[in-house]
């Protein structure tokens, strides 16, 4: 296990205990479309991370840690991803800031789609998680 499995073991317990994404479907990860009968369903992932030396001798890790939710809906998609953003800021910061491992918002985009049937909404909520660890392999 890894800190950044730690970093999505910790958002997803924080997750999985707000009322608002109660019976809501979480999973690690997944590729292609979600049918409609899996829906809404969540995904958090550690995409990306970037690391470099500091001045205390350690190495700076920026890790981009995302929440990923789709769902259907209908006039009112873009607020009700507009709610579930707020729910996931406040309980992944709950969860994971530290003054020694901040945890910042930072981006969030809404991709709408729908072929007139269905609108499907998906929510992508970036988190910016620094640490500070040894050089790697020491």
């Amino acid at each position: 296990m890894t800190w950044r499995s730690d970093y999505r073991n910790s958002a997803r317990a924080a997750l999985e205990a707000v009322p608002r994404f109660a019976g809501m479907t979480i999973l690690a990860s997944w590729a292609g479309t979600i049918d409609a009968q899996t829906m809404p369903v969540m995904g958090i992932v550690t995409a990306s991370e970037q690391m470099r030396p500091s001045s205390s001798g350690q190495f700076e890790h920026e890790t981009l840690l995302q929440v990923v939710i789709k769902r259907q809906g209908g006039d009112t998609l873009e607020d009700e991803l507009d709610d579930d953003d707020a729910a996931v800021i406040q309980a992944v910061m709950a969860a994971l800031f530290t003054p020694a491992t901040p945890c910042w918002p930072t981006a969030m985009n809404q991709i709408l789609n729908g072929d007139g049937k269905q609108r499907i909404g998906t929510l992508v909520r970036d988190f910016k998680i620094t640490s500070w660890r040894p050089a790697p392999g020491t």
